[in-house]
This record gives C-alpha cells, structure tokens and sequence, in this order.
C-alpha cells in the first residue's frame, strides 16, 4: 500500500464499490476489475483466464487483448498456469527473453509485457488477470499490488459461484445477468471455435450484430421491467434463427446472432432482415406510457471473405452497423 499514490488508492476504492453494486453479474465484475486494472496502470490491455479443467479460457478482455476473448489455451508450461499452480503474481518485463513463457503466443498477440496475479476463492485460485504492455519495460513499484487488490475484490464476488463448483462457476460467467441468455464471453468462445473450423475445412460462417439505440433512456422509466424487455427482443431474434445459430446479448444495446448455415451473402443478408422485421414487427408493452423512442440497426459479416479472424469479422459487422443509413423504429405501447 504504500507504494500507491494516494489518488490511485482513492480510484481503487470507487473501483471496489463499484464491483460490489454489481453483485451477481459477475462478467461484468470481470470486465470492470480488468478494465480499471489497465486503466491504473497504463497497460495496453487486460484479461481475466479463468481455469476450465486442463486449460485457461479468456472469459473478459480489454484492448490489446480484446480480440482473444473465448480463447482456449492449456495451462501446462505457460507462467499463467505457474501462477495459477503457486498462487502467486508474475512480472514479465520483455517476452522475448523471459524463458517462463510461450514467446510464440506472445509474438501472436503482440505483446512484450506483463503482470499475472491470480484470482484465489476458497484458498483455490480459480482465475488470473494480466496485465499486458506491447513494449518491453520496467514496472514501476505498487502496479502489481493495483492489480492483485483488484483481483482479489473480483476473486471475493466470485467465491460463492466457485463453491458450487467449476460448472456453476462458468455458467455464471457466460450467461448475461439480465436476460439469463449467452453473454459476450460466451458468443467469441463458440467464435473461435467455428472459425477456427471454417478455416481448417475450408467452410463459411456468418454473424449478424443487432444495436437497438435508447435503451438507456427506456431503462430510466422502464425500472425493473427492463430484464423482461430485454428478454422479449432476445426470444424475438431466437424465434426467427435455424438449429444450430447462436443468440448471446454482446453489448448494453447489442445482441448477435452466430449463423451456421451461411453458403452465401445473400443467405446472410436475407436472415439478418428477417430478424429485423421479427424484432421490431410487434411494440414492446410497458405497464405506463413512455415517450422513449427505440431504433434498431443492424449489420452482418462473412467468415472468410469480410475477415479471416474473429476480431476481424465482428470489426466488419459492426462497421456495417455503425453506417448512417436508415434505421428501423421499434416501438413501445403501454396497456
């Protein structure tokens, strides 16, 4: 502690309050913890690597390492896997000449630094989160101790989840806290899966991204009716999806659809607006009057001729999402 500045002590503080009030959500206790973790210390990135039997998962990430997410990696001989065994942090200060890690994997993502502290629940560690830097470099003292204060407020939230076992655990950790459907950390997992099948067989894939605009301003007046909204667009999407695609809520205002059967762009384009006019083809009901105005964009991307990685198809889609054009209204009537 006293090695931290008195502000960054003060920010950890406000941080740890803030995975509090997110209690049972612990994706987003995750994603918060790593995200302020790397904020504090200037890292270029963070994820959280949850044990899952033999391997490590990337279950949160953020900036460098964002396009990772879902990725599975075995937790033999990786100094991920040394902390997880020893419970105890690790500082990497160039990965090209530190012999404790896979230099290969670290050439693939692109980083040079690092700080590991593990998650420990029950005496157990069931997690790491590290901390990466694209540059060799010193650290400075105290960014390790940010890190593992951080980690060990996330570690505490999670305990209960990791009492009842590593499969309640997961689940907890892929499924999105409002609507009870797959999450983010779920969807780029089966991403990386299916792409990484595609490009071994030659095979093609899609996804579709659903940005539904005012949320924010529904969820003011809406209290605790927003969970049942949310779920209503997320069946919505469902009820229009063939066996075998994947429904996960990636975003506050986003939903995506993972679908198997794309020979063809026109097969993507033609899905993608029939779950559009499914979305929007009946007005959401609310107990009172709301004068919130909802509008839905969407956008879609093929695997492999709009990107040959993960980070790459969803960059496409969400480019395709974000362009001006015409947006759909989605409307809201009360009883």
């Amino acid at each position: 502690m006293n090695d931290i500045s008195g502000n960054t002590l003060r920010a950890i503080i406000a941080a740890q309050v803030r995975l509090v009030s997110l209690g049972n959500d612990l994706s987003a206790v995750m994603d918060a913890a790593s995200s302020t973790a790397a904020e504090l210390t200037g890292a270029d990135g963070a994820v959280v690597e949850l044990l899952e039997g033999e391997d490590i998962v990337y279950r949160s990430a953020c900036g460098l390492a964002e396009p990772q997410l879902g990725l599975h990696m075995p937790v033999a001989n990786s100094l991920s896997g040394f902390c997880l065994s020893n419970q105890t942090s690790a500082i990497c200060n160039d990965s090209e000449t530190d012999t404790r890690v896979n230099r290969e994997a670290c050439r693939k993502v692109g980083l040079r630094a690092m700080i590991i502290v593990p998650l420990i629940a029950d005496k157990q560690a069931i997690a790491v989160m590290k901390l990466v830097w694209t540059t060799p470099r010193s650290f400075e003292d105290g960014e390790a101790e940010i890190a593992q204060l951080l980690a060990n407020m996330a570690a505490a939230l999670m305990h209960r989840a990791a009492q009842e076992g590593p499969a309640i655990l997961r689940q907890r950790l892929t499924l999105d806290e409002e609507t009870g459907t797959p999450n983010r950390s779920f969807f780029h997992e089966q991403l990386q899966t299916k792409v990484a099948a595609a490009s071994k067989d030659g095979g093609q894939m899609a996804i579709a991204m659903f940005r539904i605009e005012g949320l924010d301003s529904l969820r003011e007046t809406a209290g605790k009716k927003m969970p049942a909204i949310l779920l209503e667009i997320s069946r919505r999407i469902e009820r229009e999806c063939r066996v075998g695609d994947i429904v996960a809520r990636t975003g506050a205002h986003e939903f995506s659809v993972m679908l198997g059967m794309a020979g063809r762009r026109s097969i993507v384009t033609s899905q993608a607006h029939r779950i559009s006019q499914a979305i929007i083809a009946e007005p959401l009901i609310l107990d009172q009057e709301n004068k919130s105005r909802l509008t839905l964009r969407a956008g879609s991307a093929l695997f492999p001729d709009d990107g040959s990685s993960v980070s790459a198809l969803v960059q496409s889609a969400r480019v395709v999402l974000g362009k001006d054009g015409p947006s759909m209204e989605l409307r809201i009537r009360s009883h």
